[in-house]
């Protein structure tokens, strides 16, 4: 017996790893994605049988659907004693709805469980709100189902009619008296620690409230569709279809060995809608209803991908595609401990904001516009934070720091080797140097004279710059591959656009000027679309590290050798 909590404990901890969790999250998506490039002819062929503008409509529904669902998922979650805000809400549920679509039934509540951790929820909290919210998601779609009975025929259900009767059941179990009991059993049987906050009448209350409308929501997308292709409107195939596609998915989530349901609720809905349109426009009626669905939940899963970036003290500023390529190769070079961070030549502070969320962070910028959109970003986020005007030499002489970082920063400089020198002496001993620039002298292009770049740089000529600015323990990436590639060749033709409309030669200095302020995102919508598309393509970077079309390189201050004292007293070399 004494062994069995540490071999749980590591399995769970091999579970928690960094890759096993985005693994997870790519099979996930990939997954999804697949169950819409399945169907992609019937998509087509539903966009040439009705109007662009009722495909429209259903998607929308779509997205009002699966946002109904979230929230009473919410409701519980708030009754168990989380109350999470809107970015973090959208950010746990968003993301691990892309469990569904992983075969088991299951994997919806475990990635919610370890994504709510991320946002201070406790695992076993949010596990059980996700099991109580399907619990009357399932409730409720019964009791809308059996509310459409006297529309729908007496043998819809098929084979399946016999889970109507585990409704009273089901009912029973899920009122609150009950509901706590068997809840507070499981937890003592697991050997967990009991719910802080029972479940009340009033928080169920509000979550069945938020899954009826749901329901309503789902029946409409079906609804849309099936007129579209020629059912009669009226309140009888309104029901018809909100009943159908409630009952649909009670059905789909029995069957748990079928990702999310697939197959059995279609089935149910072509019974329970057979008689209203011909087979073939009822099968293109479902299928297209289930891409809909599964697109509105990957939009969700974006959504919460974009969200995750907002941390308590509100929104992170949005990064550019690079950008973030490169963040998600700083972040992990970053001490895990706080520390104190200088960064020079911060631009508009969308890495800073995100530096000092975590770290004592001070910086310096040349160009005061820019600084002055810094300042507010960073100290949205952290208050004590600073950023100067002026370079390093603004900064009291006395002062150093644990790390110094310098992004896009090294290539701007003429005399990169003074540079380098300079930053070296802010640090601490022992101290982190962490800096990324362009690579390859070879594909120095437009964009970097656009940019007032001087240079790009070899990774092992950058090598010999650190070590001979006095660096030790140094390590030289490459990062982007593959992305890095294609944003390349956007940015060199835009900057041939540009060249094109300018006279005259460009000096680097004032190109550096206004750099940090060229194709920026500045709205979190942008931040939210870049952060979605791009993270599969930061997993990617991660198994390249010797391609890409920019370095991340960081080496450590050396700390002095301790002097030792012979038995006569004089100083020795250690």
């Amino acid at each position: 017996m004494t062994g069995r909590p540490g071999a749980t404990a590591r399995l769970l901890a091999v579970l928690r790893t960094p890759w096993v969790r985005w693994g997870f999250l790519v099979l996930a998506l990939g997954l999804a994605v697949y169950a819409v490039v399945a169907v992609r002819d019937d998509l087509l062929e539903a966009a040439r049988a009705m109007s662009a503008g009722r495909l429209a409509a259903a998607l929308g529904v779509s997205l009002l659907f699966v946002a109904a669902t979230m929230m009473s998922w919410r409701a519980v979650l708030t009754d168990l004693g989380s109350r999470l805000g809107t970015g973090s809400v959208v950010a746990v549920f968003g993301i691990s709805q892309l469990g569904k679509y992983v075969p088991g039934g299951v994997w919806n509540i475990v990635a919610a469980a370890e994504v709510g951790a991320d946002h201070g929820v406790p695992r076993r909290r949010t596990m059980t709100a996700t099991a109580v919210a399907t619990g009357v998601g399932v409730v409720s779609g019964a009791v809308v189902g059996a509310v459409a009975l006297p529309f729908l025929a007496a043998d819809a259900l098929g084979p399946w009619g016999w889970t109507l009767w585990l409704l009273p059941a089901v009912v029973v179990l899920l009122l609150p008296p009950v509901l706590n009991r068997l809840l507070a059993l499981a937890l003592r049987v697991a050997r967990r620690a009991p719910l802080e906050h029972p479940l009340s009448w009033r928080g169920l209350g509000a979550a069945t409230a938020w899954a009826v409308l749901g329901w309503v929501c789902a029946g409409l997308q079906v609804w849309l569709l099936a007129t579209g292709l020629g059912m009669a409107t009226g309140a009888r195939t309104f029901a018809l279809a909100v009943g159908g596609y409630a009952l649909a998915w009670m059905v789909g989530f029995l069957v748990v060995v079928v990702p999310a349901g697939a197959g059995a609720r279609e089935l149910v809905l072509l019974a329970v809608l057979a008689g209203t349109l011909p087979h073939a426009e009822l099968l293109l009626v479902v299928l297209v209803s289930r891409a809909l669905v599964t697109l509105a939940d990957l939009a969700f899963a974006g959504a919460g991908a974009g969200a995750g970036a907002l941390g308590r003290r509100g929104p992170l500023p949005p990064l550019a595609p690079r950008a973030r390529l490169r963040w998600d190769a700083v972040r992990r070079t970053l001490p895990r401990e706080r520390a104190r961070v200088l960064e020079v030549g911060c631009g508009q502070g969308a890495v800073g904001a995100r530096i000092a969320a975590r770290h004592d962070y001070t910086a310096v910028e040349l160009d005061e516009t820019t600084r002055a959109v810094a300042a507010a970003r960073v100290q949205a986020v952290a208050p004590g934070a600073r950023v100067v005007h002026g370079g390093p030499d603004a900064l009291g002489t006395d002062e150093r720091f644990d790390v110094v970082c310098a992004f896009e920063v090294v290539e701007h400089v003429a005399d990169d080797a003074a540079a380098l020198a300079e930053w070296v002496d802010r640090l601490r001993p022992g101290g982190l140097l962490l800096l990324s620039t362009p690579a390859w002298p070879e594909r120095f292009g437009p964009w970097d004279t656009l940019a007032g770049h001087y240079r790009r740089y070899d990774p092992e000529r950058l090598r010999t710059l650190l070590l001979d600015a006095g660096l030790s323990d140094v390590d030289v990436r490459l990062y982007d591959a593959p992305l890095g590639y294609l944003l390349e060749a956007v940015r060199n033709r835009v900057a041939r656009r540009r060249a094109r409309s300018r006279s005259g030669a460009p000096v680097p200095a004032e190109q550096t000027a206004v750099s940090g302020r060229v194709l920026q995102p500045t709205s979190w919508a942008a931040g939210a679309l870049v952060t979605a598309a791009v993270w599969p393509f930061c997993l990617l970077q991660r198994a390249l590290p010797h391609h890409g079309t920019g370095i991340v390189a960081h080496g450590r201050r050396p700390t002095p050798a301790p002097v030792r004292h012979s038995h006569h007293g004089h100083p020795e070399d250690a």
